[in-house]
């Protein structure tokens, strides 16, 4: 299928296993040259030499935590300096939680909070100034069926979910005059094993 992507740049978060890689397969099928982020620096750079060597795309692995500031602003620097910014940002870094809203302490909620919403809102930052720059593009958020329909063992996981629902909806308002996208994928949980 010819999704007319050949030459496009996407930057994707948690690239090297399950969503992320599969997504990053499918882009780099279509000629998506890939700055691909993850916390794992030897698996990332395999799953990078690999996709480059089977697509003929060049990609650029950064490993980094794009929970922290310091994570964000590598991969951002990364794709700037490699191809002058991207077409398309895919946030799908994430993990699942398992606890009582009773029992969570302070760090838990914020950690969750810094990977789930602020790595987005930080990517936005980074990533829609050059987008703006090259015409337009597309934002995907991973955003999890649990948005809207939360799982009772995961609570802090739903609220992070929702809150990076609701950001997108105001960033897709914010960005469609320059061009740009903004969806979330809400897809719902499945047995299949992804990674």
């Amino acid at each position: 299928m010819d999704l007319r992507l050949r030459g496009k740049v996407a930057v994707l978060t948690g690239a090297s296993v399950g969503i992320g890689l599969a997504v990053a397969e499918g882009f780099a099928a279509e000629g998506v040259n890939l700055v691909l982020a993850a916390r794992q620096r030897e698996r990332l750079e395999k799953v990078a030499v690999d996709i480059a060597a089977r697509h003929g795309v060049r990609v650029v692995p950064v490993a980094c935590d794009v929970g922290t500031t310091e994570g964000v602003d590598a991969l951002v620097g990364a794709a700037i300096q490699e191809f002058n910014g991207a077409d398309i940002l895919f946030n799908n870094a994430g993990t699942g939680s398992n606890e009582t809203l009773m029992e969570a302490p302070d760090e838990k909620w914020q950690a969750y909070w810094e990977l789930h919403v602020m790595a987005a809102v930080r990517l936005a930052r980074g990533i829609v100034p050059a987008m703006k720059q090259r015409g337009g593009g597309a934002i995907l958020h991973n955003a999890s069926i649990c948005a809207a329909q939360p799982l009772g063992y995961e609570p802090i996981y739903n609220v992070t979910k929702a809150a990076l629902m609701m950001f997108s909806k105001n960033l897709a308002n914010e960005v469609v005059k320059d061009n740009i996208r903004v969806n979330t994928v809400r897809r719902r949980p499945t047995i299949r094993r992804t990674s």
